[in-house]
């Protein structure tokens, strides 16, 4: 008989396992196909898992990582904090610290990464994501280091080198971050991240084209890499490939809407398109995202400034400031100084400048920057205070020797003698002529010269109108010229002046030995001051004499100080014979004038004086407020109550600010002038403000410092200016213009405060003669010699082969006058 066992068929032998096992093997599966990048067949392995053991700590925690991967911050700290219920894992405690990080948490981030870091003191990952922190709450050094130990934890661990990179470059060591993302690529040459910070580094210094050849790298690594195409867009900016860098902003805020830096960088783009309402809700986001921004916070303030919304801007500022450490407070107060004086906020500025100077009272360039913003509000005596101030500070800080003799001028506390003592001791500190000389020169007397003007102001500037028609006008059959541009700004006039020009070179940014370096390798003969002691000015790269012959022109109005600086062009009128001692130049005086004036706007209608309409007599001054002396305000207040109902209208960009008009008020009403006998404007377009001449029937010119561009604008518009010129050269720039004008002289220029209140009361009680000169002074400035371009050239030529002609005999400089023919 078959017994029952040998009935039964053989087949495959199973093996039951256990629960355990089952979640074991499961798990492993999920942790392949999530190492893998397999995130969706993650998920459905690690969600299996839980759904049979909601407590597995393993699967929490693999559900946690993938949500931070995903983005979805929220729920993967959800996820670990359940896994760390089950079991205390450093990992766990480790991510959890990366997922608060991007929360924006980084206080307690750290927290959990010094939980992981008790359980494993020697825990690389750990120190890691300890550096990320720490680079989040400003603390650099230390993030430095604990990525250096993560790194010397493991020999593989390329992302530790990559990330101790980036903070590398953003201390500005570059090249320590240069090595250190080279280790990183070394270890894994498909490491994103290291190419992520190499395109940091290369645009940082300037190398666009590569830079961006990283960021793409980076991205074809990993698609889905928001922060470089966040960064590709600030490169595309860079090269204001807006169109370009709005796409990638883009892409980088549709992978990752909550990345703060991405919203930041679209506003920045539409901040460099002119569109800065569009800015604003960029950076608000940013800054909703990430409290903490610093860049945000900046970035806003900028785009407040821009439309004016100065006050919400500087609390903008102000809150960038708090998340700075101590020691950088000062800088940002500085540097939001400088940009509310730039948008003719003076006030606001000089608080700023105070606060910088609170932080680091030896703030030199703070000190110097507060009595600019002190000048612009007419505090004139402060300003001199504050550049003594600097030059206690810093003897060999050139711009408060430069402003200090630019405010001298408007100074009655100071005379010739004293502006000359200063500007003695700034030469014999600037004054370094290269030893070379120029040993091979050509030194042909009638030769063709190459002659340099040296300027910042080549655009819509008085020193651009005063010199451009002599610059177009040159032979170029004689002289060959360059200029040297110390500006960004471009506009109709840069144009005319590039124009006039057979050469041109920018030197913004350059340093003095490397333009100076320049005008040795063009071998420039005659080179030309357009600045001395005023803003924007490159005197201090005269000190080094790169050319054989260096000459002063417009710009300021004195001397130099300069041993190097040769010669200074003036005229008869500006510098009788007496005035040679008050200067370290010999004189070059051009028979003409010394300006060679351009109409610069002949359309702008005339009108009949408004005394005839309005039955009262209308003064007026468009000058700065720096020039309004107390003398000056006492004996203006002297006219308007010698003449009967008589009105004043004072109009200068500073009188935009509430303290400026409130100062000067106060001084008028001091002075017996009652307040509501004078009005105030502020600046407007230019052709806007020529019309408003014709709101005058009586320029006042101040002193001792005398218009210049607002007389030729006065005179241009009919209006006569009454002047009081002194020995100073700044105090008779009016009586220059109307002596060559040939006509309103005898009426205007006055011997003594008597005679001016005398000539101005004179001229008010003769409506008859203010009809009769308002078309005649516009035809008598057309006419002036100094408005005749070829002319005014010849002169000036005449001058420059004078001067080399002397170089060319071994002879010093010496006194030109050149005279009528």
């Amino acid at each position: 008989m078959t017994s029952i066992g040998a009935q039964r068929q053989a087949g495959p032998v199973q093996i039951r396992l256990s629960p355990q096992e089952v979640l074991r093997q499961s798990f492993a599966l999920a942790a392949q196909a999530h190492r893998a990048g397999a995130l969706e067949e993650a998920e459905k392995l690690y969600r299996a898992i839980l759904a049979a053991a909601p407590l597995h700590a393993d699967a929490l925690h693999g559900m946690g990582v993938l949500a931070h991967q995903l983005g979805r911050d929220d729920l993967a700290e959800t996820f670990i904090r359940e896994a760390l219920a089950q079991r205390g894992e450093p990992t766990f405690h480790n991510n959890l610290g990366l997922v608060l990080l991007a929360l924006g948490r980084p206080h307690e981030a750290l927290a959990a990464v010094y939980r992981a870091l008790e359980f494993r003191y020697a825990y690389p990952e750990a120190r890691n994501a300890l550096g990320s922190i720490q680079e989040k709450l400003g603390h650099r050094e230390e993030a430095i280091a604990s990525y250096r130990a993560a790194a010397a934890l493991r020999d593989d661990y390329a992302d530790a080198w990559a990330n101790l990179a980036k903070a590398l470059l953003e201390n500005w060591q570059p090249d320590a971050a240069r090595e250190a993302v080279e280790k990183a690529l070394a270890l894994n040459p498909s490491c994103p991240e290291a190419h992520n910070t190499l395109g940091n580094l290369r645009r940082a210094c300037g190398d666009f084209d590569e830079a961006l050849k990283s960021f793409d790298r980076a991205i074809a690594l990993r698609p889905a890499y928001a922060e470089a195409y966040n960064n590709k867009a600030v490169l595309l900016l860079a090269r204001r490939e807006c169109e370009a860098a709005h796409a990638a902003a883009r892409c980088a805020l549709q992978l990752r809407p909550g990345l703060a830096a991405a919203h930041a960088t679209l506003g920045s783009i539409f901040f460099a398109e002119g569109k800065f309402d569009e800015s604003l809700p960029c950076f608000a986001r940013a800054l909703e995202l990430d409290p903490d921004y610093l860049e945000g916070y900046n970035n806003l303030g900028a785009s407040l400034l821009q439309i004016d919304r100065t006050d919400e801007a500087i609390a903008a500022y102000e809150k960038a400031i708090a998340l700075l450490e101590e020691d950088a407070r000062a800088s940002s107060h500085f540097n939001l100084a400088n940009q509310l004086l730039g948008r003719a906020s003076a006030e606001r500025a000089v608080a700023c400048f105070a606060k910088a100077l609170a932080a680091n009272p030896n703030f030199a360039a703070a000190q110097n920057n507060l009595g600019v913003a002190l000048q612009n509000l007419g505090r004139r005596e402060d300003a001199l205070d504050a550049y003594e101030r600097v030059i206690e500070l810093d003897p060999d800080y050139a711009p408060a020797y430069s402003n200090m003799l630019m405010a001298m001028q408007y100074s009655e506390r100071y005379g010739n003698a004293d502006a000359l003592a200063t500007a003695r001791v700034f030469g014999a500190a600037f004054d370094r002529p290269d030893p070379r000389g120029f040993p091979g020169r050509d030194r042909s007397p009638e030769r063709k010269l190459r002659i340099g003007f040296v300027s910042g102001d080549f655009n819509a500037h008085p020193v651009c109108f005063f010199s451009i028609g002599a610059l177009e006008a040159h032979d170029r059959e004689r002289y060959e010229i360059f200029c040297y541009y110390n500006c960004t700004t471009l506009d109709e006039w840069t144009a005319r002046a590039r124009g006039a020009a057979e050469h041109w070179r920018d030197i913004f940014g350059k340093s003095d030995a490397e333009v100076a370096e320049m005008i040795r390798e063009d071998e420039i003969d005659i080179l030309v001051d357009l600045a001395g002691h005023t803003n924007k000015t490159r005197v201090v790269l005269f000190g080094l004499k790169p050319a054989p012959v260096q000459v002063h022109w417009v710009g300021h109005t004195g001397t130099t100080g300069l041993p190097s600086m040769d010669y200074l062009i003036l005229d008869p009128v500006s510098a009788p014979p007496a005035a040679d001692a008050c200067y370290t130049e010999a004189l070059a005086r051009l028979p003409f004038g010394r300006f060679c004036y351009t109409v610069l706007a002949a359309e702008a209608p005339l009108a009949a004086p408004p005394c005839l309409s309005r039955g009262h007599v209308t003064f007026g001054s468009f000058n700065n407020i720096t020039k309004l002396a107390p003398s000056v305000i006492a004996l203006w207040a002297r006219v308007l109550n010698a003449v009967p109902h008589s009105r004043l209208v004072l109009k200068s960009r500073s009188l935009a600010e509430a303290s400026a008009r409130e100062s000067l008020a106060a001084s008028f009403a001091a002075a017996g002038l009652a307040p509501e006998r004078v009005e105030w404007r502020g600046a407007s377009v230019y052709r806007d403000m020529l019309t408003e001449y014709n709101d005058i029937d009586i320029a006042l010119d101040p002193f001792p410092f005398g218009g210049a561009t607002t007389t030729c604008d006065a005179l241009w518009m009919g209006v006569p200016v009454v002047t009081l010129p002194s020995d100073r050269l700044a105090s008779r720039q009016t009586f220059s213009f109307l002596h060559y004008m040939g006509l309103g002289a005898r009426e205007c220029v006055a011997a003594s405060p008597e005679d001016y209140v005398a000539k101005a009361v004179a001229l008010a009680s003769d409506p008859d003669w203010l009809a009769a000169h308002r078309p005649a002074l516009r035809e008598a400035l057309r006419d002036a010699p100094f408005s005749d371009a070829k002319r005014f050239a010849a002169g000036l030529e005449q001058a420059f082969r004078l001067m080399w002609r002397r170089y060319a005999a071994g002879e010093k400089p010496a006194t030109i006058n050149l005279f009528v023919a």
